[in-house]
């Protein structure tokens, strides 16, 4: 079965949009709530846990992206037996997961003081408090989780997301209840679960009433169960790396300057991860269409679509990059006070390291729709093992701008360079290899450029509070726009990308696919 991939990505982008909006502006609000009624140790708290949490929940990433992509090759092929072992072979192997991960949860228990700098916020019960973030962790591996990842393989992200959307927006109306009116944190966290159980639940009944014709039953042949098991194991390591730039760096940050400042530090990353959820959508939009288009197409042809792709994505991303170079510190100031507040330079700090992060996006969708996670693995392990070197030492000798370029310094080197390195030599047998990275120079000069501009523009207005940070919004949304266009109109990228970017937006015929 050859999917419409272009229609089934604008539908999830459109709808994962909608979600990611959803999941930033309640959050958003109850963050606030919590510093104001509760105060920002508790969201320091908060985070440390959720930061330990994703350590022992290695296995959620590697099992559900491997099974996904197996899935690309049997749907093309409309192989329904195949299905079938698939998600009961998945079904098996993720409960076990989650299992090992609460007993792991467990044998933490006593090492939970040694991860909080200082005093923790009266009235918690910090093992129960983290028993309640392990139970809702546990949950996802019990629930149902094969039916997710048929959705995902088969490109219906819009479902999933409506459904996450429904359960999310109540999760969070009954945590702002619980702080305003109950004023019990307890409550707070139970509601995570709660919505985890119902978002299975509903995506489980709508994945039978699209998919009903498959059922858990059957048996992988032994060549199909070793190569998902060596696909697993590639992205546990390559998830230990992921954990080791977003967890890691959260946990030492509690364990050297305390919560207040890992609470402050939350904030800031909340803004950029905001920005980097909005993207993500593009990116999980179009992995059932990269998969069903490595499945069927050419190598030539998939190289020629990655180019156009990372060309308008990295035009997105150096776009978003601007906005928060020039925005994070006058919207923290309003949102948070001054007190809560980073040195000034943490802006152009946030705004390269979000930028870096979206480097590898594009060329990450391809590596993943191919399978190359085992062959990335030495990469994965040198990343992690760098980056948390790095954060040891600098964090000593550095303070809190440490944690932040020990991560990007092993991220471009491993991640970057390493993970292209990687695709170029085991895909697409190295074509393209030399223009691929200097492409990658052009827009981040371009977009220094465009940025320094921007910024230079935004510093000029006088206007402080809610007007300004408007004004400044507004120009944000424009200036750098008009620049990206004076600067690629006349490129051979540009007039490549077009067509591909008017198709989405609904302007030419239907029926195309990337």
């Amino acid at each position: 079965m050859k999917l419409e991939r272009t229609k089934n990505t604008k539908r999830n982008i459109i709808i994962g949009e909608a979600e990611k909006l959803s999941g930033i502006f309640l959050p958003f609000v109850v963050r606030t709530l919590i510093i104001h009624q509760m105060g920002a140790s508790y969201l320091g708290l908060t985070g440390v846990f959720y930061s330990v949490i994703q350590m022992l929940n290695l296995a959620e990433t590697g099992f559900g992206m491997a099974i996904t992509y197996s899935m690309y090759k049997p749907i093309a092929e409309d192989d329904a037996k195949t299905i079938n072992a698939l998600l009961l072979f998945y079904a098996r192997v993720y409960r076990f997961a989650g299992a090992a991960m609460g007993a792991a949860g467990l044998l933490l228990l006593p090492l939970l003081p040694r991860w909080i700098k200082g005093e923790v916020p009266p009235g918690v019960n910090i093992y129960g408090l983290f028993l309640i973030y392990l139970f809702d962790a546990c949950l996802n591996s019990f629930l149902f989780p094969e039916k997710k990842a048929l959705l995902a393989a088969y490109q219906r992200n819009d479902v999933s997301s409506m459904v996450h959307i429904f359960t999310q927006g109540g999760m969070y109306v009954l945590q702002i209840i619980a702080i305003c009116l109950a004023r019990d944190f307890y409550l707070y966290a139970l509601t995570v679960p709660l919505s985890t159980a119902a978002y299975s639940l509903l995506c489980a009944r709508e994945a039978h009433r699209l998919f009903g014709q498959y059922r858990n039953e059957g048996a992988l042949p032994a060549k199909n169960s070793w190569e998902i098991r060596r696909q697993v194991a590639g992205l546990l390591l390559r998830r230990t790396a992921s954990l080791s730039r977003n967890a890691f760096d959260s946990v030492f940050i509690s364990a050297h300057l305390g919560l207040a400042v890992a609470a402050i530090y939350g904030n800031y990353y909340y803004v950029m991860d905001a920005v980097v959820m909005l993207l993500a959508v593009v990116k999980t939009s179009m992995a059932g269409g990269v998969g069903n288009s490595i499945a069927m197409e050419t190598k030539d042809k998939n190289l020629k679509d990655m180019k156009t792709i990372d060309f308008l994505y990295m035009g997105i991303s150096g776009w978003c990059a601007v906005c928060l170079l020039c925005l994070v510190q006058p919207f923290m100031e309003l949102w948070a006070g001054a007190e809560m507040m980073l040195p000034g330079f943490f802006a152009l700090i946030f705004a390269a390291y979000f930028y870096l992060l979206k480097m590898s996006d594009i060329r990450t969708l391809y590596a993943e729709s191919v399978g190359l996670w085992w062959q990335a693995r030495h990469l994965s392990i040198l990343e992690a093992a760098v980056n948390l070197f790095l954060n040891w030492l600098l964090i000593r000798l550095m303070g809190l701008p440490g944690i932040l370029y020990a991560t990007m310094v092993s991220y471009f080197i491993f991640n970057f360079i390493g993970g292209a390195l990687v695709l170029f030599g085991r895909y697409f047998d190295r074509a393209g290899r030399t223009e691929y990275f200097l492409s990658h120079l052009r827009y981040a000069l371009v977009t220094a450029l465009v940025g320094g501009i921007t910024y230079a523009a935004a510093a000029h207005i006088g206007v402080s509070g809610m007007p300004g940070l408007l004004l400044r919004g507004s120009l944000c949304v424009l200036l750098p726009g008009i620049l990206y266009f004076l600067i690629y109109r006349k490129t051979g990228e540009f007039g490549t990308a077009k067509p591909v970017l008017l198709r989405l937006l609904k302007f030419r015929e239907r029926g195309h696919n990337i």
